[in-house]
């Protein structure tokens, strides 16, 4: 096996041992026979339910790279950017990179699809910034329930903290790179890994596209729906084991576990995102069988189902842009050739060379 793929492997390995060790924790506090029990109530209409919110979810990531473009005056259709939502949905969880795992993906595949390089990447930036608006919103939602009705922990303090330094970091470092450009960018931000494809595609992006007011609020009110769909998804997973639970109560939930595998940096926030959610469940009433259930239900839904889907649309979209590169060299060093070439610049010689044959 090659050295990368072990690499990445073993990525997975620290939140693979984190979701392992929370699996041991909760059945050593609760009785196994309480997990048949839930399972067996089990409603698949509730079930189906989740599934067709989790598509909803990726109905509103083309839908807002639909209005990025359109923005520019392209117009695509919404049914086919849907494949592009599921695999940019897919890569940002995958791959640890503040929601930029995806972008060299989606603009490679919006020129596939005929749109200009700049327009590409200037939806993508919008997508992001109304990314990290949309969880800003959540956050501060989250909060105010907490304040309101159970109090705010000192952890649950300072992972909100955290995050909002790193959610106001990243916007931050997108609009330097976008207005500042290679002149302004220090060196070591292209010594991350992940995150230097990512770059020199924001480097591209035109600024005319990203003044506009309504295309952000637009946008930012895609991404909440995202989170919403999400929420939403693990209401009906609870209601679907017999455990109907407030909207309120679900939705702090999904958005402190979305912080906590976004601060831990693991991919696919496996193990950490896992952790958040129950304890998140726990802390506002949930019992922990009933917590942990609908947790890797919800899981399963958003992150390992989709998995083949995505890798598959993701290699698909990535591969056929190498393609397209690959043919864009060589016609260019094809052209090269014949422009240099003594033959092709002296008609005069080309002509000599006829009559010696």
């Amino acid at each position: 096996m090659p050295r990368r793929r072990w690499i990445s492997l073993l990525r997975w390995l620290p939140g693979t041992l984190l979701l392992v060790g929370l699996a041991v924790v909760a059945l050593r506090k609760v009785e196994w026979a309480h997990f048949t029990e839930i399972m067996q109530r089990a409603e698949p209409v509730y079930i189906l339910a989740a599934v067709l919110l989790q598509i909803g979810t990726y109905v509103c990531a083309a839908a807002t790279l639909q209005r990025g473009i359109k923005a520019s005056g392209v117009g695509r259709s919404l049914l086919g950017l849907v494949p592009l939502g599921l695999a940019k949905l897919f890569v940002d969880q995958v791959v640890p990179t503040g929601g930029l795992g995806g972008t060299v993906l989606v603009v490679r595949a919006l020129e596939r699809r005929g749109v200009a390089r700049g327009v590409a990447t200037a939806a993508v930036v919008v997508n992001t910034l109304a990314f990290y608006a949309s969880y800003a919103l959540a956050v501060a939602g989250a909060l105010g329930f907490l304040w309101m009705r159970h109090g705010i922990s000192r952890t649950i303090l300072f992972l909100v903290t955290v995050f909002a330094i790193y959610a106001v970091a990243m916007p931050v470092l997108i609009l330097w790179i976008v207005y500042g450009g290679r002149r302004t960018r220090p060196g070591w931000l292209s010594r991350i890994p992940g995150l230097v494809k990512a770059i020199h595609a924001m480097e591209e992006a035109p600024t005319s596209t990203l003044r506009h007011p309504m295309l952000f609020l637009e946008s930012i009110a895609l991404q909440l729906g995202i989170i919403v769909l999400d929420a939403l998804t693990l209401d009906f997973l609870l209601r679907s084991i017999g455990y109907p639970a407030s909207f309120h109560v679900v939705f702090t939930s999904f958005v402190l576990a979305s912080i906590a595998a976004t601060l831990s940096l693991l991919p696919g926030g496996v193990g950490s995102f896992e952790a958040g959610s129950v304890a998140s469940l726990r802390y506002l009433g949930v019992p922990l069988e009933v917590a942990l259930t609908g947790t890797l239900l919800l899981r399963g839904l958003t992150l390992w189902l989709p998995m083949v889907p995505g890798i598959w649309f993701a290699r698909h979209e990535m591969m056929g842009g190498k393609e397209e590169d690959a043919r864009e060299e060589a016609g260019a060093r094809e052209s090269g050739d014949r422009h240099h070439h003594p033959a092709a610049r002296d008609p005069a010689r080309r002509a000599a060379g006829g009559k010696r044959r």
